[in-house]
């Protein structure tokens, strides 16, 4: 068998890598989408997409998400390529939004602050902001700020029943006890299940007199928990790391439980109970 000889097979692959890349640049064409997009799509190797796109903003910010919990768990990744895609569009639409997230889980409340005052600055009805910046606030101390904010996103979300979980937060550390237990109904009303909101609300209680109704919701927000799973819990708190989940969900539950201890003896768990 006649052998084939190196300089052929290697102008052979280069015909072929060019070849690739004039199909990848026309089906790029047709689908009004750049190559790098399409070869990150289909191959998800970020070096080699951001080569053939040099300029493109919203690949590096597709990246920034895949990274940021899209497909993978990566935020010093997801940090690097939004900040490329801020450095090459700084109006784009999503990257201060990302990064306050970003160094919100981190503890880094200054960055965090800055990077989501930018994007409400740019973009103000992009209301998820406040959100965000409301939990800052609320990290931060700057409580009657971080309630204005969780006021401002349930305008525009009146349905989300972390919104609500999380204006209880707020006025619980306020001492604003009654406001907190009609936040957590407020926010039962639509998620009745939901042991974050049980527990809220048995705060509440336990705080106006209440212990009955206090040791209801906290003994159902128990029951709850106690068919969650890991990703149950994390799917609350998105933007954290996977491998905290478990972790998270066992100080959840024995934070309930403390507070059931703090009825005395009303919070004693009976068989049958």
């Amino acid at each position: 068998m006649q052998k084939i000889k190196t300089s052929t097979l290697l102008r052979y692959l280069v015909i072929l890598v060019i070849a690739l890349f004039v199909l990848v640049g026309i089906i790029g064409i047709i689908g009004k989408t750049s190559i790098g997009m399409f070869v990150w799509t289909y191959t998800k190797i970020a070096p080699l997409a951001t080569l053939v796109s040099p300029k493109d903003a919203v690949l590096r910010f597709e990246i920034g998400n895949y990274y940021f919990g899209g497909g993978a768990y990566d935020i010093e990744k997801a940090e690097k390529y939004y900040l490329e895609a801020l450095k090459i569009d700084p109006a784009l639409h999503g990257p201060h939004y990302q990064l306050a997230r970003i160094y919100f889980v981190q503890g880094r409340f200054y960055l965090a602050m800055q990077e989501i005052n930018k994007e409400i600055e740019m973009y103000p009805e992009f209301k998820r902001s406040y959100y965000v910046r409301g939990l800052i606030y609320g990290y931060s101390g700057r409580l009657e700020e971080a309630a204005d904010d969780f006021k401002e996103f349930l305008k525009w979300k009146p349905d989300s029943w972390a919104g609500k979980n999380d204006l209880a937060w707020i006025y619980f550390q306020q001492g604003k006890y009654t406001e907190t237990g009609d936040a957590a109904r407020a926010g039962l009303k639509v998620a009745p299940d939901n042991p974050w909101l049980l527990n809220a609300l048995g705060v509440s209680l336990l705080n106006t007199g209440d212990k009955k109704g206090a040791k209801e919701a906290f003994i159902k927000a128990l029951e709850i928990v106690a068919t969650m799973s890991p990703k149950d819990w994390g799917r609350a708190y998105p933007g954290n790391d996977p491998s905290i989940y478990r972790e998270g969900l066992t100080k959840m539950k024995e934070s309930i439980e403390e507070n059931l201890k703090l009825l005395g003896d009303d919070g004693a768990i009976k068989s049958g109970t």
